[in-house]
């Protein structure tokens, strides 16, 4: 009879075991499914937050790679300046093209949401791995562009602008940089000086570019400009690709994790 009352309750303590244990099981599954669910939110806003970032990042460097195509351009026509005679020649148009020589655009990315999301160790809450990837290699895949801008940034700064200084007026040059409203409005400067400020014609001296145009440090100059700035805009078409790499990648994750309708 005892053996039996022993058995019922050892059956009893059993079952009460199973059944917390099944029920542990359960809410684990239950907190588990949660976070899922609440990490697909958050991966949901990151990729939003990621989407404007790199949406962002593509346009700048696309305005970027159009100023170096009207320095390009520049340069090409000064050079060409050389097979024509001093009649020919309009003096503000070369001070124009002169000023746009001048220039460096760089390309600054944003990468705020980047850096936090792989600094804070949430990078996992992305699932696409290529994505992730992508991500932590862009930084790096920018080094070889910088260097690239940081030589015509040299160049510009240590040698072009001091030989036009001691070769011409820079004044005129100046001042159609300062007033090319198209060129600064490409540069993502909506106001350009001409919309702040009076330029009275005979402020300054104008003087014939002709000596400066036939100078052969000049042809150098212009010669060195163009190969550096064709060789950047190759380098930003590599980054390019690679923006919109990413900017692909993230369109499909949110049309796969987004709800529809």
């Amino acid at each position: 009879m005892g053996k039996n009352k022993t058995g019922k309750y050892l059956k009893y303590a059993i079952g009460e075991i199973i059944l917390v244990v099944i029920g542990i099981l359960i809410a684990l599954q239950l907190n588990t499914w949660n976070q899922e669910r609440e990490n697909r939110k958050q991966e949901v806003l990151l990729l939003t937050q990621l989407l404007n970032e790199y949406s962002n990042n593509l346009k700048q460097l696309n305005t970027k790679i159009e100023s170096r195509n009207d320095i390009l351009r520049s340069c090409l026509k000064l050079l060409n300046y050389r097979k024509l005679k001093e009649n020919e020649i309009n003096i503000d148009t070369v001070n124009l093209h002169i000023s746009r020589t001048l220039t460096r655009p760089t390309f600054d990315p944003d990468l705020g949401v980047t850096n936090e999301l792989t600094n804070s160790g949430n990078l996992y809450l992305l699932t696409n791995l290529e994505l992730r990837n992508g991500l932590t290699s862009f930084p790096s895949f920018l080094d070889e562009l910088d260097e690239e801008e940081l030589v015509i940034y040299n160049l510009v700064e240590e040698r072009y602008f001091p030989f036009l200084i001691a070769n011409y007026q820079i004044g005129p040059i100046v001042k159609n940089f300062l007033t090319d409203a198209s060129f600064m409005d490409k540069n993502l400067l909506n106001i350009s000086l001409s919309e702040r400020t009076e330029w009275p014609e005979d402020l300054l001296e104008v003087t014939s570019p002709i000596d400066l145009i036939n100078n052969p440090d000049m042809t150098d100059y212009l010669t060195l400009m163009w190969a550096n700035t064709d060789y950047t805009n190759a380098q930003s078409i590599g980054v390019k690709i690679k923006i919109e790499s990413i900017v692909s990648l993230i369109n499909e994750e949110l049309r796969k994790k987004t709800p529809k309708g």
